[in-house]
């Protein structure tokens, strides 16, 4: 019951404050996952959105933030890099330079500091990012340049990696690549597709390194609780029409599992802040085991993840109600719907405070039923 309250009320707030329609403003762009042939670097949009995106109470950041951060954890992104102009990262190689703008939108959901004024901000603020390319400088992405960044990323010591490239060959290569970080003690969180705008494009999967044995997989889902495209076996996470920080650091709409993962990966660094001493089968372990199901998938629950206490068999135990989210496409009626809410709360209230003042005087007057 409190996780449906908790929800109905940041709906309420969402749609009193516009978080829905900043991330179903038309006028952001979408960023891409690779460029076309021939097309140039995506320019900065230099939007701003006017409240907090919609991930973030969904998430329940405030809730997190009272306990940890992700301070002294480096998260390292996989993907096209991390525009250090945008969100300061360590570089690896080719790293720190983001000519599509993915990697920079990926990073920015996973640490972006919480600056005075800024109402966009990664799920872990206080967190470090290794920014790796795993692909071309055009956002290509074979099996060979993602293992090439698996293993740069493990070379200089990240820990908890997220991988938002992703190919349909089970490339041996890249296997070698999952293994060696996982022997390392590294938690892979690896988007289970590529995204919303190029699904039509591309072959239905299965996805690597999100399929390989030992990858936490993850797919999308949007502001109304469904998945766009569910994988089973994969944990979900706010990924469709999420806002982050692309190229210049303009405002920037995210959609597909990609960005599902920076928010998996963020809530892992928060874990590992929290709890310094959580290995990383402990991190998936948490992350799944406390998940609650929605709409045919389970849904990344990152508070649950951090402060449940462990079983005797090592299963993070905790005890949930089902959520029940009522989508919320077409803002008027839904808007109407939140108001509509609030009248009827409004009325119970003073329905109550009625009785409270009434049904006393009544009895001292010795008022009987039928009188």
């Amino acid at each position: 019951m409190r996780r449906q309250l908790a929800v109905a009320c940041a709906t309420l707030t969402l749609l009193a404050n516009g978080g829905l329609a900043s991330a179903q403003d038309t006028e952001l762009p979408q960023i891409p996952q690779a460029l076309k042939p021939g097309q140039a670097c995506t320019a900065p949009s230099g939007k701003k959105v006017p409240s907090v995106p919609w991930q973030l109470p969904y998430l329940g950041a405030d809730r997190l933030w009272a306990l940890a951060t992700g301070e002294g954890v480096t998260v390292a992104v996989v993907d096209t890099g991390v525009d250090g102009a945008v969100l300061p990262s360590r570089p690896v190689g080719e790293g720190g330079s983001d000519c599509v703008g993915h990697g920079t939108v990926v990073a920015s959901l996973i640490a972006a500091s919480r600056a005075e004024g800024a109402k966009v901000s990664g799920l872990a603020p206080d967190a470090r990012v290794l920014a790796v390319r795993g692909t071309e400088k055009s956002g290509a992405a074979t099996a060979a340049s993602i293992a090439g960044g698996l293993d740069g990323a493990i070379t200089a010591g990240a820990r908890i990696i997220c991988v938002a490239a992703a190919v349909t060959e089970a490339d041996p290569v890249l296997r070698q690549a999952v293994d060696r970080a996982i022997a390392a003690g590294a938690l892979i969180v690896a988007a289970a597709g590529r995204d919303v705008t190029t699904a039509r494009d591309v072959p239905p999967g299965p996805y690597y390194p999100a399929a390989f044995p030992g990858v936490l997989a993850v797919t999308a889902i949007g502001p109304d609780g469904k998945a766009s495209a569910p994988v089973a076996g994969s944990l979900a996470a706010p990924g469709n029409l999420v806002v982050g920080m692309g190229p210049g650091g303009g405002a920037a709409v995210g959609a597909g599992p990609a960005f599902a993962a920076a928010h998996v990966a963020a809530a892992a660094a928060l874990i590992r802040s929290y709890r310094p001493e959580t290995t990383a089968a402990d991190l998936a372990r948490r992350l799944r085991d406390t998940a609650y199901p929605q709409a045919g998938v389970s849904v990344l629950d990152p508070l649950a993840a951090m402060t449940s206490v462990a079983t005797a068999n090592g299963a993070a135990a905790v005890r949930r109600e089902p959520v029940v989210l009522t989508p919320a496409p077409d803002l008027g009626p839904a808007r109407q719907g939140a108001w509509a809410v609030v009248a009827g709360v409004l009325v119970a209230v003073a329905l109550l405070g009625a009785a409270a003042v009434v049904v006393p005087r009544g009895r001292r007057r010795r008022w009987r039923g039928g009188s």
